[in-house]
């Protein structure tokens, strides 16, 4: 196509916080998505990760309970060696939003504990 750059654009170097490792939820400026590599690691330039930017979903340690399924989640970053931190309470922009696994509600009562959680893009 003429004016294509590149396909299908979902997993990019993108710069990170320190600290960032593999597996990590990111946010870079309006853009969510999971670190694939470690900051610094994989190829990419100096503070910069592998990000992946598509619709997939991914098991995270959430805070809070959830009502059903496309709760709202939201992203407290890493800060140093902090790890960053998902929950149902917050404000601003959320990370991503809770979906169910295949047979159950996606409710969940209590306070944390592992839910599936898909990035939410722009």
């Amino acid at each position: 196509m003429k004016n294509e750059y590149m396909r299908p654009a979902t997993e990019l170097s993108l710069p990170v916080v320190a600290g960032t490792v593999s597996g990590d939820p990111v946010r870079v400026g309006v853009v969510n998505g999971v670190a694939a590599t470690d900051r610094d690691a994989g190829g990419n330039p100096a503070g910069s990760a592998t990000v992946v930017t598509d619709a997939r979903s991914y098991e995270y340690e959430v805070a809070g309970a959830i009502a059903g399924p496309f709760t709202p989640v939201f992203l407290t970053a890493r800060a140093g060696a902090t790890a960053p931190v998902l929950s149902v309470t917050g404000t601003g922009a959320p990370w991503g939003y809770t979906v169910p696994k295949v047979g159950e509600t996606g409710v969940r009562a209590a306070t944390s504990g592992k839910a599936i959680v898909r990035p939410a893009q722009v």
